[in-house]
């Protein structure tokens, strides 16, 4: 319980910077990008289409993240004397990261909000930055940016269970739990005077 604990508070508490902080700014521009136009790249570089910036972008992002995110935990766990296993640091990285991915695609997340009724949420969500701009429906303080977080906070309890189980797994031979103690047993074993 205390591996879980510490892993997903700090997955939820170190999300902001690791999401925000961590992200390259063509990375954040780049990832929610679809389409088949070709993008010209340069002379000695092969040209993309968007789809494959946009990928590529959320690949990056959803990769520093996931760095950010293991790194903290596993230091944190350590300091507090928890030993975990790189296997199961990683195993949660991995859950962490692709779903941070998907989401940040947005096709997935605008999908789910479309299925659960929030999709006037979505459209009605947006922010006026600029006056003379077009509303931006994306960025910090619209429904969408909110969405995103929330589905980020539920996939770092998977990626936390995921972690702690791993690091159980590993450390107690395979073993996931000890049977209670029966209270009959208890008193019989208990040390004392005899009566």
């Amino acid at each position: 319980m205390g591996v879980f604990s510490v892993t997903a508070v700090v997955f939820a508490l170190l999300h902001p910077f690791c999401d925000l902080w961590l992200q390259r700014r063509e990375d954040s521009i780049d990832k929610e990008k679809h389409g088949q136009r070709i993008v010209p790249r340069g002379p000695n570089t092969k040209d993309l289409t968007v789809s494959q910036l946009g990928r590529r972008a959320a690949a990056r992002h959803a990769t520093t993240y996931a760095v950010g995110q293991v790194a903290a935990a596993a230091v944190v766990l350590r300091l507090l004397g928890y030993r975990v296993p790189v296997v199961a640091l990683l195993a949660g990285a991995v859950v962490n990261g692709t779903s941070h991915a998907v989401v940040d695609r947005r096709r997935f997340l605008i999908a789910l909000a479309a299925q659960t009724g929030h999709a006037d949420f979505l459209a009605e969500g947006v922010v006026l930055r600029k006056l003379g701009q077009d509303p931006d429906n994306s960025g910090p303080a619209t429904a969408l940016y909110e969405l995103d977080l929330a589905l980020h906070s539920l996939f770092a309890v998977p990626a936390a269970v995921l972690t702690a189980r791993l690091a159980v797994r590993r450390t107690t031979g395979g073993a996931t739990r000890r049977p209670a103690p029966r209270p009959s047993n208890i008193l019989r074993n208990r040390k004392g005077p005899q009566r």
